[in-house]
């Protein structure tokens, strides 16, 4: 079969959203037998996520965001044509990317429309079964990193999300903390959020800083944090980033979540992860819940 070029544009932002798309990626991989060039947010850190998949040509950081439009659309048509592949596939319907894809030198153009469907994970890998219909698409959404052990009694735990409405709350994740502290048989502990969030999450880093067990990930390169996920026996936190790597790892997942604000995005990418919803359930419950669960 002859070499494509072929080069996939996700514009979407959400570390679980560029998980959501390896579906495609390995669909593509298998049909073509040619290695993709990703264009992507920073945001989606697929640069670290994909490093390792044996699919992965290239990959390219370029601005999506709606301001400066004009200048971002011209960027972005002029990456397609510098890259001028046999085919470009955006997987996504706005209009702003439609126009600079149809436009291009790219051979083949297509790009997802749009539907009623809210589940990325489930719309991404809808719209790659009909446009594709001839590919053989498989749910599996795994990843692999260059650190395959598991150091057993070690957990980490993911303390905000991308969207803060959505985070189950300091004082919470401070009562659970101090009872798996108490637990023997958990010998390491890693606690993530984001590097700017320090200052409103500076009472759980005070009471736990000094605490043996613990290790503050908030400082650590992405890439090293995708390490400690993929190190840990089991991931717990805000439905968010950290907790679609632990599932795309087959890591065991508890994931907390408020429905309002979020979905089940790592139900998708491993069906064994374990939700608590925290509109039904109360944090006292789902804290006895966890605990139930790690002993």
């Amino acid at each position: 079969m002859d070499f494509k070029k072929i080069v996939i544009i996700s514009p979407y932002r959400g570390i679980g959203d560029i998980i959501f798309h390896i579906p495609l990626f390995n669909g593509l991989y298998k049909k073509y037998k040619s290695k993709l060039i990703i264009i992507t947010n920073s945001a989606s850190k697929a640069k670290f996520l994909l490093k390792n998949q044996k699919y992965i040509r290239k990959i390219y950081y370029i601005n999506f965001k709606r301001e400066n439009q004009i200048k971002n659309s011209y960027l972005f048509l002029k990456k397609l044509n510098y890259l001028s592949a046999d085919i470009s596939i955006l997987t996504a319907p706005t209009k702003r990317l439609v126009i600079p894809l149809l436009i291009s030198n790219s051979k083949k153009k297509i790009f997802f429309k749009k539907n009623n469907i809210k589940d990325l994970a489930k719309y991404i890998f809808l719209q790659s079964k009909n446009i594709f219909s001839d590919l053989n698409f498989e749910s599996n959404y795994k990843i692999k990193t260059n650190s395959p052990f598991i150091l057993d009694h070690t957990l980490f735990i993911n303390i905000d999300s991308h969207h803060d409405q959505n985070n189950w709350g300091e004082e919470n994740f401070i009562k659970l903390i101090q009872k798996i502290i108490e637990i023997k048989m958990i010998k390491k502990i890693y606690i993530n959020f984001s590097p700017n969030k320090l200052r409103k999450f500076k009472k759980i880093f005070d009471k736990f800083n000094k605490e043996k067990k613990i290790l503050f990930t908030y400082k650590k390169k992405f890439g090293e944090i995708i390490s400690y996920i993929n190190h840990s026996k089991i991931v717990i936190g805000n439905e968010s980033g950290p907790i679609c790597i632990g599932a795309a790892l087959n890591r065991k997942v508890l994931s907390i979540y408020h429905p309002k604000h979020t979905n089940k995005s790592s139900l998708t990418i491993n069906k064994k992860v374990k939700f608590f919803n925290t509109k039904e359930i109360s944090s006292s419950k789902i804290i006895l819940k966890i605990l139930k669960f790690l002993k």
